[in-house]
């Protein structure tokens, strides 16, 4: 069945207006906002009255008063709404979303740079003052985020106060749109009005072609984007001040390329930029620009300190990847300046990080942890997101550098050499290489080089190690392979699950409750010791747990742990685990101590959790560990 959607504009804008109102409103003056008699109101509203039938949303009315929305299902409201969810970060509309409210009360500060009344921001939005006042407290938080306040000033209203630099960087924030477009959206060209975004499009793109300033695309609309912030609030006299922009680590390429872009820009928009644009400028062009070539030691020291530590942590062994260890030191060069500078930067790829490579991100807060102890300031997520970018390829090289090279002789034809080519490949694609398909006298007269050989018939001459198989692969076909990889079997939930540190939590737990009773369900079995609890405490901090779906898996940053185990814990009502996000289904991960197959083997089962939200839907509503068992064995089962 398709979603209810309004054909008709009028009947959008009038959903809207009783939205923003929340109250009652009579029909005389609804009719008067959208032009039109209040018999075509009340017609209208019987319409809304079937579209918003399938939700809990209803227009309730009241003789001689008016009508009145009520809401119930908010997303379902905004499904209606929106035409399209690009409308959401569009710079000239106004919210009818409350999660929207405070965004575009930051961009409307924003754009006043004076002080401006709760009243006319109200007026503004269509709301009460007092709404107003209870969404100032999330206002206050946002800005903290960039080092900027909120002045109240009594008889004037309210201002955003803080540096030059960090006002630039919250209005990058707030006032480009959400669109991954490579081109400049009518949104962004409709604030920029004054200044000729095309033109200044131009002069980069020659720019940094002259000077080899490599650069993503996206990274070149940014560089724009911020040049005309720069531009806007040159001519508004606000100036970065020069102790602002200290210590900028730069190279004599970047530098003339900053110069040469300010003189044309200059000419072009008819404005001076002071020195200290030109650095704000520099200061963006290095740390976008994407390094070919390194000499820095300090980069090379960072990097192998970050390995090391990795190394020490999780057992990996990375530091003889040459490739790895370059491409993280040319990954820094730029990043230092946007770290120490911290330079607000989106990483779109963190939730797939997060849900399907959860290893390789813990791996990348590692890196970021060394980052922030050598260079004596915070790091965002989304730095440690592309350093885990770079750790995830090393840990692929890595894995398919240490597969074995395989044979398969099949003496029954080509339909069940195929068959059984298909079969290793798909059961075995991460431990084997099939480097050929053979018949019995093929490979009885080939000298051909392999680790070993899977034959479904016996083999006289036993050049190499060799397995005899089923075409179909059965199980202990399977078994007999892993007996020849000299693999441990395979991994056992049975081995890291028990009913011992299995429990649903009573209603009203929230997220301290939950930590504290899983982590003293590991330490009374003997798995954990005292330091445990206190650093799943520390990695909260760090990054909250919470990889999607409804699933969080806390852990320790570092902590001793003498058995590899997991205590679970479904929650009766949803626990807020960070700002915005609920777990309901909670795993505790201890994992001994540089047990690296164990812990490779732990990250991919709950990977295939969280990205099936099918198993997610059942672990949620399951109530007893037998039945959680199960739906963890089935999901083994249609693994392989």
């Amino acid at each position: 069945m398709s979603e209810p959607k309004i054909s008709v504009p009028r009947w959008r804008d009038l959903l809207q207006l009783l939205y923003v109102k929340m109250d009652f409103v009579s029909g005389k003056e609804l009719g008067e906002e959208l032009h039109v008699d209040p018999r075509t109101i009340r017609n209208d509203i019987k319409a809304l009255h079937d579209i918003l039938a399938s939700s809990k949303n209803e227009i309730t009315s009241v003789r001689g008063v008016g009508y009145k929305l009520v809401v119930e299902d908010e997303t379902a409201l905004r499904n209606l709404l929106l035409v399209d969810t690009s409308e959401r970060s569009n710079l000239h509309i106004t919210p009818m979303l409350a999660e929207d409210r405070t965004d575009y009360i930051i961009r409307y500060l924003l754009l006043k740079n004076e002080y401006v009344k709760l009243d006319d921001i109200a007026d503004e939005l269509y709301v009460s003052k007092s709404t107003i006042n209870a969404g100032i407290p999330e206002v206050k938080r946002k800005l903290a985020e960039f080092d900027l306040k909120l002045s109240k000033k009594a008889g004037y209203g309210v201002k955003i106060l803080g540096t030059e630099l960090h006002v630039r960087f919250c209005f990058s924030h707030y006032l480009l749109t959400k669109s991954r477009s490579l081109l400049i959206s009518e949104a962004e060209q409709g604030f920029f009005k004054e200044v000729d975004l095309e033109g200044i499009q131009r002069i980069v793109a020659k720019t940094v072609s002259k000077y080899e300033i490599h650069m993503t695309d996206i990274a070149l609309k940014n560089l724009i984007i911020h040049i005309a912030i720069a531009i806007c609030r040159i001519r508004d006299d606000c100036y970065v001040a020069a102790d602002e922009l200290l210590n900028i680590e730069f190279n004599m390429q970047e530098l003339r390329a900053s110069q040469t872009m300010i003189r044309e820009i200059e000419a072009q928009e008819e404005v001076v930029f002071p020195e200290t644009e030109l650095s704000y400028l520099l200061l963006h062009i290095s740390a976008k620009h994407i390094a070919t070539d390194y000499d820095d030691y300090r980069e090379f020291m960072l990097v192998n300190k970050m390995l090391e530590q990795i190394q020490k942590r999780y057992g990996y062994a990375l530091l003889g990847d040459q490739a790895l260890v370059s491409n993280l030191i040319l990954h820094l060069k730029p990043a230092i300046n946007r770290i120490k500078f911290q330079m607000n930067i989106q990483n779109p790829y963190l939730p797939n990080l997060k849900q399907n490579h959860p290893l390789a991100f813990e791996l990348g807060l590692t890196a970021k942890d060394v980052l922030e102890e050598e260079l004596g300031t915070k790091v965002n997520e989304a730095e440690a997101g592309y350093l885990a970018i770079h750790l995830l390829y090393a840990m692929d090289k890595a894995q398919e550098s240490v597969k074995k090279r395989v044979l398969i002789v099949c003496a029954s034809g080509l339909g069940t050499s195929q068959l059984l080519q298909s079969k290793v490949r798909k059961a075995f694609a991460e431990e084997l290489e099939i480097i050929g398909v053979y018949s019995f006298h093929e490979y009885e007269s080939r000298p051909i080089a392999c680790d070993f050989v899977i034959a479904t018939v016996p083999l006289r001459h036993q050049r190499h190690p060799y397995v005899q198989v089923s075409p179909f692969l059965m199980k202990a076909d399977m078994r007999a392979i892993e007996a020849m990889l000299g693999n441990s079997p395979l991994f056992q939930v049975e081995s890291v699950f028990s009913e011992s540190l299995f429990v649903i939590s009573e209603k009203g737990w929230d997220k301290e409750r939950v930590l504290r009773t899983l982590a003293g369900l590991l330490e009374k079995q003997g798995c954990v010791g005292e330091d445990y609890l206190p650093s799943i405490f520390e990695r909260e901090l760090v990054v909250p747990t919470f990889l999607g779906n409804g699933l969080a898996t806390p852990h320790p940053i570092q902590a001793d742990v003498a058995r590899t185990a997991i205590a679970v814990c479904i929650c009766e009502t949803s626990v807020l685990w960070n700002e915005e996000d609920y777990a309901q289904v909670v795993f505790m991960l201890a994992v001994k101590n540089k047990e690296q197959s164990q812990l490779t083997d732990t990250y991919e089962l709950i990977s295939d959790i969280v990205e099936n939200p099918k198993v997610m839907r059942q672990l949620k509503a399951i109530r007893d560990f037998d039945g959680f068992m199960e739906i963890l064995k089935s999901l083994g089962q249609n693994a392989r």
